[in-house]
């Protein structure tokens, strides 16, 4: 069956603790998923217009995200987050939550691993059972991303979030996780690059265990 906007291509990465990680060819306002996640910076790279996902979950919101933002109201400093429960129908999620990634400029594999463990912290918080990951620096313009070494880096920092909640659970000071499906969002052109880099990087944090 040929994918189309309702039903996108899935590929898959990888299972571990319980969880399918995958990647699929949406963005944050279309991730039919319990919880969705996107990031955001606290200005675009120069000064540009913000652009795919995250422009489409801004237009979806009636603009509430750039307004706020420019506002001072939500300054999408690094690991603030927005927390959005009650959606338009054009929007799939059943919440959104926006981390923010302070200055464009700064921007490391550090930071974006701890973005990827606060995104998986709050979904299990939430109780979702499903959840999408937007990391959306390329909505912003930042486009020198190799060395991020980003697959690698989301990766880890999603199963070491998943791994301490799931110890806290088994030591019974939490409820169990009950997420049992993980999707990063990419552009379809990435699509299979993106899918083979992920599925490589998992593989190779699987045996570094």
């Amino acid at each position: 069956m040929t994918a189309s906007h309702s039903t996108p291509a899935r590929l898959p990465i990888g299972s571990a603790e319980g969880v399918a990680f995958d990647v699929v060819a949406w963005g944050p306002a279309h991730a039919d998923v319990d919880f969705s996640v996107a990031c955001m910076f606290e200005h675009e790279v120069d000064g540009a217009a913000i652009a795919g996902g995250l422009l489409e979950l801004d237009q979806a919101l009636g603009k509430e995200l750039t307004r706020l933002r420019g506002e001072g109201l939500f300054r999408a400093e690094p690991m603030q987050t927005l927390l959005i429960t009650r959606l338009p129908a054009t929007v799939k999620a059943r919440a959104i939550l926006v981390v923010g990634l302070g200055d464009p400029a700064t921007l490391d594999g550090e930071r974006l691993r701890q973005a990827t463990q606060v995104a998986m912290r709050e979904a299990i918080r939430h109780g979702a059972e499903t959840m999408a990951f937007a990391p959306s620096v390329l909505d912003a313009g930042h486009t020198n991303n190799g060395p991020l070494r980003m697959q690698e880096v989301m990766l880890a920092g999603m199963l070491g979030a998943l791994r301490t909640e799931l110890a806290l659970a088994a030591a019974g000071l939490a409820v169990r996780p009950v997420l049992r499906q993980c999707t990063f969002d990419v552009g379809a052109p990435r699509l299979p690059g993106a899918a083979e880099a992920f599925a490589a990087a998992f593989e190779g944090l699987l045996e570094a265990d």
